[in-house]
């Protein structure tokens, strides 16, 4: 039932077309990356007022996003989904430790500040004394073990400034009301290249 009316006649011809409710003579058939013929077509119609165009701006057309989407898909129960699990893929590095362990990792400020704000009841992270991204663990917190918990706090420390200091790091993490630290020596590049989504 979905009618794309800006490309529809580059496509076969969808149910609204068949039965008659819109008249295909009517759709488009724009292509490619430039946004020329939907500028012409807003200036026929007289909008002049209309958001800067651009192209690539679909998450679901992005190949990483979609490789997290289908992540989440394989390891949580699509119907307790919420807007913020789809929201919180486009911040971050998503590493899939285990089939009950994702740990999400701040790439600059401000997705350091959007982890923050979108942590929910997640586990938090962040290495102490040096720059550090805001860390996210993502996992049922009933199968968070010693083990595990050390696992995320190196792949914390990895990412860090203090990564290349030979010494280990101290990790602040925060569940809830509780905050502890974890001393841990930082992982290599390849020890966490293998478990990168994205």
């Amino acid at each position: 039932r979905l009618l794309r009316p800006l490309s529809a006649k580059l496509l076969a011809p969808t149910l609204p077309e068949r039965e008659g409710w819109v008249e295909r003579d009517r759709l488009f058939g724009f292509q490619g990356r430039t946004r020329k013929p939907q500028m012409a077509l807003a200036a026929e119609l007289g909008i002049e007022d209309y958001p800067a165009p651009a192209g690539g701006c679909c998450f679901l057309t992005d190949p990483a996003y979609g490789r997290k989407v289908t992540d989440l898909w394989r390891h949580r129960d699509k119907d307790s989904l919420t807007w913020e699990d789809y929201m919180l893929l486009k911040v971050g590095r998503h590493l899939r430790v285990g089939e009950d362990l994702k740990v999400i990792v701040g790439r600059d400020e401000s997705e350091n500040d959007m982890l923050v704000r979108m942590r929910g009841g997640r586990l938090l992270m962040e290495v102490e004394g040096v720059p550090s991204p805001i860390v996210l663990v993502d996992a049922p917190e009933e199968t968070l073990s010693d083990e595990k918990l050390r696992v995320a706090a190196r792949i914390a420390a990895r990412y860090s400034d203090g990564r290349d200091g030979g010494v280990p790091l101290k990790v602040r993490v925060e569940n809830g009301d509780a905050v502890w630290r974890l001393e841990v020596q930082p992982f290599r590049n390849e020890d966490t290249n293998r478990w990168l989504i994205t």
